[in-house]
């Protein structure tokens, strides 16, 4: 049985809600962040690019799967039409904030964080189940 785009993106934001909640809790805690080894995390995070509009960046994050999960629950194939647009404005914006924050840690920052890439990634995944998802015409049916 192949899980439907439902199923597939509440387990996307569940894993994203987790990713951006470790971050968040280290970020506001100041405690260590258990990444790869090599200080990538402790450097994105003590850079300017932290924050942004005064919060840690991982409260974005929060936000957006958090809109993502509830999103994915409310998306019944009675809804999906309504849904759809909205979804993928929003898995759209998550991925382009994830395009920038990405090349500001290869290219301004020259540090990687493991988790920030995972988050990345789940959020390019999150936009790829809502566009190119099964079924086109109600990506969301059962």
């Amino acid at each position: 049985m192949i899980l439907n785009t439902r199923y597939l993106l509440f387990i996307i934001a569940i894993l994203g809600l987790l990713v951006s909640g470790y971050l968040f809790a280290t970020y506001v805690l100041g405690g260590p962040i258990i990444c790869d080894g090599s200080g990538g995390c402790e450097i994105v995070r003590a850079s300017e690019y932290s924050t942004m509009f005064g919060l840690p960046t991982p409260t974005y994050g929060l936000l957006f799967y958090l809109v993502l999960a509830l999103g994915a629950l409310l998306a019944t194939p009675e809804r999906a039409g309504q849904l759809h647009l909205p979804l993928v404005l929003v898995t759209g914006l998550g991925a382009a904030v994830s395009v920038y924050l990405t090349y500001i840690e290869a290219f301004v920052i020259e540090a990687w964080c493991l988790w920030c890439v995972i988050s990345a990634l789940l959020s390019f995944l999150a936009w790829g189940v809502v566009w190119f998802g099964p079924g086109r015409r109600s990506l969301f049916a059962d």
